[in-house]
Parts: C-alpha cells; sequence; structure tokens
C-alpha cells in the first residue's frame, strides 16, 4: 500500500469533513461550540500504534464501535476523566462525582459517543457509497494503553498496516477535551485509497 501526498490530503479532508460533522452532532447535544484540529492520517505498522500517539498515563474514558461489512475497522471516541463526568454533567440534571458514574450517566456517555461516531459514519458512508454497519457502544477506562489494547488489540494481532486517522476537539465553555481514533483494516484501506485516486483523477482531468 503506498499513500502519496495527494491521496493523504483527499483522505486527509475527508476526515476533516467527517470529523466536522460529527463535532456538529456533538455541539447540538451539549448546545456548545466544538472546536477542532485537522485530522492527521498515517499508514502504520500494526504494532507501533501507541508509539505513533502521544498521551500521557492519565486515566481516559473511550467509546468504542467497530465497524462491520466491507469497510472494516474501529473508532474510538476518547475523553480525559474530567472531561467524560463534565460530559455526563452537561446532559444530565444528576450531578456525578469523579470516579463514579451513575448507570444513567454510563447510559448518556454511550449515547453521546453513538450520536457523534454514527454522525461520522454517516458522511464517510456518503463518501464511499456504501452502508457502513457499526456495533453497538462499548466503554472503556483506562490508560491510553489500556483503552487501545481493548478497542484496537484484535486488530494489530492479524494486520501488519492499518490507517490511523486522529484529531483532537474540545469545548472551552465546559472544559471538554477529546479525541477521535480510527483504525482501519488492509480492505477498507485498499477501497479508501481507491476512492482518493479516484477523486484524484477526476481532479486532474
Amino acid at each position: 500500500m503506498i499513500l502519496d501526498d495527494s491521496c493523504i490530503d483527499i483522505l486527509k479532508e475527508v476526515g476533516h469533513i467527517c470529523t466536522g460533522n460529527a463535532t456538529i452532532a456533538l455541539s447540538q447535544v451539549l448546545n456548545q461550540k466544538v472546536e477542532l484540529t485537522i485530522p492527521d492520517l498515517k499508514l502504520i505498522d500494526s504494532d507501533k500504534v501507541l508509539t505513533e500517539i502521544k498521551g500521557s498515563q492519565e486515566v481516559l474514558v473511550g467509546v468504542s464501535i467497530q465497524l462491520l461489512g466491507q469497510l472494516s475497522g474501529n473508532i474510538v471516541l476518547m475523553f480525559p476523566e474530567k472531561s467524560a463526568y463534565s460530559l455526563i454533567d452537561s446532559v444530565s440534571q444528576y450531578r456525578t462525582e469523579l470516579g463514579n458514574a451513575t448507570e444513567y450517566g454510563v447510559s448518556s456517555l454511550k449515547e453521546i459517543g453513538n450520536i457523534v461516531i454514527s454522525a461520522y459514519l454517516a458522511t464517510l458512508s456518503t463518501f464511499t457509497r456504501q452502508v457502513i454497519l457499526h456495533s453497538t457502544p462499548n466503554l472503556i477506562c483506562g490508560t491510553l494503553e489500556t483503552v487501545f489494547n481493548v478497542a484496537f488489540n484484535n486488530m494489530a494481532n492479524k494486520v501488519k498496516k492499518l490507517i490511523l486517522i486522529e484529531t483532537f476537539f474540545s469545548i472551552k465553555e465546559k472544559d471538554i477535551n477529546g479525541s477521535f481514533f480510527l483504525i482501519f483494516e488492509p480492505e477498507a484501506v485498499k477501497q479508501l485509497l481507491e476512492k482518493a485516486k479516484e477523486i484524484q483523477q477526476g481532479l486532474q482531468e
């Protein structure tokens, strides 16, 4: 698999549009402005995922969803623990204490993750012209290494190359920070590259 600069730029732009729609969904849920960075996209060795990502040993809360069907992979919406509880407080009338989320709070966080990730995937579905199926949300708590091992370990064990898409966002009014991480399996990578090359050729004609 070869990623030239033009393909990377196209895939980054697609990621930016997808993430933009996802953050719009989040801003509507919270009624707050969401700011985001331009997505970073890399083709990496599966055993070097964690070394490519800068992270501390702080506790994180991630909402993980597995992509099913032809466009297979995993996506995680991840928050530092403090941000996760601030997010729950924003949509709940019940105050939650750090490290002590209620069942309602956990359900709320899963639902927020489902809404945001579904908005991302709807845009990606339009780009690839495929129906993208996905699993129900799974909540993961722990360090960055723990979250990634749970969310992506099944992929890292069976493939050598992965596309990693990383985007950060923030809600200043609520002091909430978070990130999207997507990893696509080889067949999905091939489809994304083919679609990017189709767009590239169309632009050159």
